[in-house]
């Protein structure tokens, strides 16, 4: 049984690391995995609500991913949130994708210094090498929202 929980633990890390589903299955499929990863261990509750996925590069997927999984960690390792949930909506007008990721955690000031951490800084550079944008939108006590504005003009 300890070999088991073991064996699935290392499959789970191994996919973090290479997340084939990404070309096999879809973003959606990616991070729901993620997720329920997380759901397990950190024990809270979530939702998923996405449109469907639009026809992207596959380096701007594992962007799309490595941004929300970094938002998931850092919900349920931070935020101590009792529901974490992930959206993709598409504004067809304005040829824009939007991946949200809110938890109804602590929350945070997300301007503050934090030294030695470097989730902020990795999410938004991996964002603008694919011409996209991370905002945050925290404050202590009212959870946080990690949201990637990806324009779809030229995809």
């Amino acid at each position: 049984s300890l070999a088991e929980i073991c064996m699935a633990e290392m499959r789970a890390l191994i996919f973090e690391l290479r997340p084939e589903a990404l070309a096999t299955e879809g973003l959606a499929a990616a991070i729901q995995r993620q997720l329920t990863a997380l759901q397990a261990r950190h024990q809270f509750a979530t939702a998923v609500d996405f449109a469907d996925e639009p026809d992207l590069p596959l380096p701007v997927r594992e962007m799309l991913y490595r941004v929300a999984q970094q938002a998931l960690q850092n919900s349920a390792k931070h935020a101590q949130a009792g529901t974490v949930s992930v959206s993709m909506t598409i504004d067809q007008e304005a040829r824009l994708l939007v991946l949200a990721v809110r938890d109804d955690g602590a929350g945070f000031d997300p301007e503050g210094p934090f030294p030695g951490h470097l989730g902020r800084v990795s999410m938004r550079e991996r964002a603008a090498q694919h011409g996209a944008r991370v905002t945050i939108e925290s404050a202590p006590g009212q959870g946080t929202t990690v949201s990637v504005h990806l324009p779809l003009a030229n995809r």
